[in-house]
């Protein structure tokens, strides 16, 4: 269970990059000019996004992180049938729904108005660029802040490492180790892709990743107490 000194630390490094950014708001704009040529054809201007190899592992990842919480719904549902400990699949469940489906979706980027990178002026677009911590009107829904993708991923790079956890026992050590290394690689692609094809500044990716590990460390603390107390 997450002690807290986890969260305290979670909480500091949300602050600290809010004030990195806040401070320095020409860093978002600097990372994203790196992978951004205006010079190439079509009307986006960064190459990964034209990357059939680079979208694909994306899409499939996506539906990843589309397919977890309804596994975990049709996992936890048998659990109750069985009325065996469902514990895992409930928390992976509550993680899928509050961070990435309530709070970041419903929430951020349907409010916050913050323009992608590829709809900024500085990168071929019509909107004007506005820092991670100001809340903007240059979009209207679906917005830059903070990355979906991102929180999605987050979540499913937890949710498969607590898996790996659970089952350790059935797993070779090699292969243990090569499914969390593949777990966490899986997360870095993802933030690596979102800011090199244009579709978040690095701050969105960095703020997501943080959000949701917050989330799924207060709810573990939350879920776990409940589960320990109710036996």
């Amino acid at each position: 269970m997450p002690s807290n000194s986890v969260i305290a630390v979670l909480v500091g490094l949300i602050g600290l990059t809010l004030l990195v950014f806040g401070i320095w708001p020409g860093i978002d704009l600097a990372v994203t000019g790196y992978f951004h040529d205006a010079s190439l054809p079509g009307a986006s201007g960064f190459a990964i996004k034209q990357n059939a190899w680079v979208e694909g592992l994306r899409n499939v990842l996506w539906d990843g992180t589309l397919l977890m919480p309804l596994l975990a719904l049709i996992l936890l549902a048998l659990a109750l049938w069985r009325k065996t400990s469902g514990w895992l699949w409930g928390y992976i469940l509550a993680l899928f729904l509050l961070g990435p489906g309530l709070i970041v979706n419903a929430g951020f980027k349907a409010y916050w108005g913050r323009a992608r990178p590829s709809n900024v002026i500085d990168f071929g677009g019509t909107a004007h660029f506005s820092p991670a911590w100001q809340i903007s009107d240059q979009c209207a829904k679906n917005c830059s802040f903070v990355s979906g993708e991102g929180a999605g991923t987050t979540a499913l790079t937890i949710a498969a490492l607590l898996i790996l956890l659970r089952y350790r026992h059935r797993l070779s050590q090699p292969l243990y180790r090569t499914a969390q290394a593949l777990s966490l690689a899986s997360l870095g692609f993802v933030a690596w892709q979102r800011v090199a094809s244009g579709g978040h500044f690095l701050s969105d990716v960095l703020l997501s990743i943080l959000l949701i590990s917050l989330i799924a460390a207060v709810l573990a603390r939350l879920m776990l107490n409940q589960a320990t107390s109710s036996r």
